[in-house]
């Protein structure tokens, strides 16, 4: 077993961790019915994030290589940022910006930018294909949610903007 990258591993997961209780506590503060919505999304997803870490980790104590059905896992039926924009569509007359959820979404948006760069950083060390497809498959996912935290700040930032994009994205 590499120690290195079982070190990586473990940094990950305390990242997703964190991660977790991060949005966890947001969906409990929240008042915006999309703000829990999407809190909770993201914090589903760092659970998944964390199952497939614990995964690898356990196939590497008990001696086998590393190997990862990614079928097998949970995994969300669309992108988190998708599920964004349906809600939103769905929900726009009725939803106020929570002064709370701002200040999350900053938060939130700096945890997924530093996932990104913290994966993106060890992709160009892997050597094992699975590896680099483990690492890859995390980029993507980091990057949505990323792209979610960008969404929900242009949402509260201005609803009528961001509908207005989000429905007539080319104006002529």
């Amino acid at each position: 077993m590499n120690q290195k990258l079982l070190d990586i591993l473990k940094t990950a997961l305390t990242m997703e961790e964190k991660g977790y209780a991060f949005y966890n506590q947001a969906v409990n503060r929240s008042s915006n019915p999309l703000g829990q919505a999407m809190f909770g999304r993201l914090r589903d997803d760092e659970l998944v994030h964390m199952e497939r870490i614990k995964t690898i980790v356990e196939g590497f104590s008990k001696g086998t290589d590393w190997k990862v059905d990614y079928d097998k896992l949970p995994s969300q039926p669309q992108p988190t940022v998708e599920m964004f924009r349906s809600l939103a569509r769905a929900h726009s007359r009725n939803l106020k910006p929570d002064s709370g959820d701002v200040e999350a979404i900053e938060v939130g948006l700096d945890f997924e930018t530093r996932a990104v760069k913290f994966y993106q950083e060890h992709l160009a060390q892997a050597q094992d294909p699975l590896e680099r497809e483990f690492i890859l498959r995390m980029i993507e996912e980091e990057k949505d949610h990323r792209e979610t935290c960008l969404e929900l700040k242009r949402f509260y930032a201005d609803p009528a903007a961001f509908f207005l994009e989000l429905e007539h994205p080319h104006l002529d």
